[in-house]
């Protein structure tokens, strides 16, 4: 995908409130940053991937990795679904597909909270996808999991387990 095509794509989609992020009002942490930023976001809306094949990428994170369609939408040259972790409140997942034009595919990097890293691995390895490190610990005798694998389009996965 052209960069101003998923520019457009991604404008069109936070413009319709199809992202929409939940509110934090009243949420301030005070941070050595603020001198230097006027404002900052209160959250993250979305991460937005572009996908090869929506139907599969859908199928995948939905059926391999358990979550679920908030809703689908299309623009002119585009077409996407927008995903919701199991909370449904927090940051969206938007799978794009160009319908029109040349798409650049990956390498972008979603992290995950996740109460099951291992099983999110093993959802990867069931559809076939990349592995590149299983679930175990940042370091010896830390509780804190990390595991990493790949979509079908070379998106990297990351998943913290806390």
């Amino acid at each position: 995908m052209k960069r101003t095509q998923f520019k457009r794509a991604l404008t069109v989609a936070l413009m319709t409130g199809l992202l929409v992020a939940p509110s934090f009002a009243g949420h301030h942490e005070s941070t050595e940053h603020e001198t230097h930023v006027a404002t900052a976001p209160s959250s993250i809306a979305a991460a937005a991937i572009s996908v090869s094949d929506l139907d599969a990428a859908t199928a995948f994170y939905t059926q391999g990795l358990g979550m679920s369609v908030v809703r689908n939408s299309s623009g002119p040259g585009y077409v996407e679904a927008i995903l919701s972790t199991a909370d449904a409140e927090g940051t969206k997942l938007a799978l794009i597909q160009v319908t029109e034009g040349e798409a650049s595919i990956g390498p972008s990097r979603i992290v995950f909270y996740t109460e099951n890293a291992a099983g999110m691995i093993d959802a990867i390895r069931a559809a076939g996808f990349e592995i590149e490190r299983e679930a175990l610990p940042i370091r010896e005798g830390m509780s804190l999991i990390i595991a990493i694998g790949h979509d079908g389009d070379g998106n990297t996965l990351e998943f913290i387990q806390r």
